[in-house]
């Protein structure tokens, strides 16, 4: 969302047919275990698949699948990266030097984007949606909030939707997470759904979503007006490969700036992983943490509990989130759910942490196979996953600086680590 923000971000289908296509799923879904009837998280979908017709001299017009031209977008920015590379760019430039060539992209969309997204009359959002063949609660054209036109579905989930709108006056476009009707009037989900907006005002941080403000429209539906981000998640670019060191550096130090200041404020994320950070131009100096659904705030340095009996993916839930340690989740909680984003961008993949409670419990009793972390951040990333809580660091400005001191070093980590927090020994 240049971005949306809560739990989103995809280039809307091209084209005058209002189309959806089928949602692309997370790599994991965020189990909210208030009853077994919780809804699902929202689920974000994939581009819109390009449908340019390929002609050769002497065959008949083919359509290619979607791989394909995947395949060869992915070509293309190879490419443009490796001719950077040659002309003495790094990395961070290359990857600002594909931002514009996106934002020329998206001066395209927006010259030839739908009628109705200039309209200066829309029709009314209750109006529009019970003509809607696409059955989103809010149809596309119509007005939310008497303010915004509604542009896209950007993603849906048991509880929620998230969509693209342009501002009908500033011709700004921003992103609106709104209940879906069926919830509208339910008390739980709409207190979690204000607490979202409640602890989003707190937080003010270029690497953390932000939040415009919490409304009603005129049948009484809650709808979070959000920052909207132009960037797909962390977990869809990963399916390209693992980052490189300065990705990967550049990826740590982003987020930890953001998480710094979440905790400054307060508050415990608990769902940090691939699915809530977006890569605005694919550049992970870019990075923005999204999704505080399940963000708590802390009393007495930890979350009270609220009746999330689970809260998180298994794949990047620290060891206290399934009840190990005390069961206290704190900031050093975010902290280790941060170490294991890190290793999986290292990898290209998710580490194996478990499936089942009994399979992430037994995973967490030691440090992961950090090996795929390069040796400039493998002793920073070590000191995050530490199975004990109280054995990681809680500053995380104070292990950024640890991280220089350690490149000023030469350090490979070991006994720098070591030394900065005596506890790991023996790890």
């Amino acid at each position: 969302m240049t971005q949306a923000a809560a739990k989103t971000s995809v280039p809307e289908a091209s084209g005058t047919d209002i189309a959806v296509e089928a949602p692309q799923q997370p790599d994991e879904m965020t189990s909210l275990l208030v009853s077994p009837e919780a809804p699902d998280e929202l689920t974000r979908f994939a581009p819109a698949e390009l449908t340019e017709v390929m002609v050769t001299p002497d065959a008949a017009p083919v359509v290619p699948t979607r791989e394909v031209m995947e395949s060869r977008v992915a070509s293309f920015i190879a490419g443009v990266r490796a001719e950077a590379h040659r002309a003495g760019l790094d990395e961070v430039a290359s990857l600002d030097l594909l931002s514009g060539a996106r934002a020329a992209l998206d001066r395209h969309i927006q010259a030839v984007q739908r009628p109705w997204e200039d309209d200066p009359a829309p029709a009314a959002a209750g109006q529009a949606a019970k003509a809607d063949p696409t059955g989103w609660s809010v149809a596309p054209g119509s007005t939310m909030l008497n303010t915004f036109v509604v542009r896209t579905l950007l993603a849906r989930g048991g509880m929620g939707e998230i969509y693209r709108v342009r501002h009908r006056d500033l011709k700004t476009d921003q992103a609106i997470k709104v209940i879906i009707p069926e919830y509208r009037d339910d008390a739980k989900i709409v207190g979690l759904f204000h607490e979202e907006g409640r602890l989003l005002q707190r937080i003010r941080h270029d690497a953390v979503v932000s939040c415009a403000g919490l409304y009603r429209d005129g049948d009484g539906r809650s709808m979070l007006v959000l920052e909207y981000i132009d960037g797909q998640s962390l977990s869809y670019f990963l399916r390209r490969g693992p980052l490189g060191l300065t990705g990967l550096e550049a990826l740590l130090r982003r987020l930890a700036a953001g998480l710094t200041a979440v905790h400054a404020a307060g508050i415990v994320h608990r769902d940090v992983s691939p699915d809530n950070i977006l890569l605005p131009g694919d550049n992970p100096a870019g990075a923005k943490l999204i999704d505080f659904g399940v963000a708590r705030e802390m009393r007495n340095g930890a979350t009270p509990r609220d009746g999330l009996d689970f809260a998180g993916k298994f794949s990047f839930a620290s060891p206290e989130q399934l009840g190990m340690h005390g069961g206290a989740i704190g900031v050093a909680s975010d902290i280790y759910s941060l170490g294991l984003v890190i290793v999986a961008a290292a990898r290209g993949e998710k580490l194996p942490m478990g499936q089942t409670v009994e399979e992430a419990t037994a995973a967490r009793r030691q440090v992961p196979d950090i090996s795929a972390v390069p040796d400039r951040l493998r002793g920073v990333v070590a000191t995050m996953l530490q199975p004990d809580p109280k054995r990681r660091p809680t500053d995380l400005a104070a292990l950024l600086r640890a991280l220089d001191a350690s490149a000023a070093a030469g350090g490979r980590g070991g006994g720098f680590w070591g030394r900065l927090w005596p506890s790991r020994k023996g790890a």
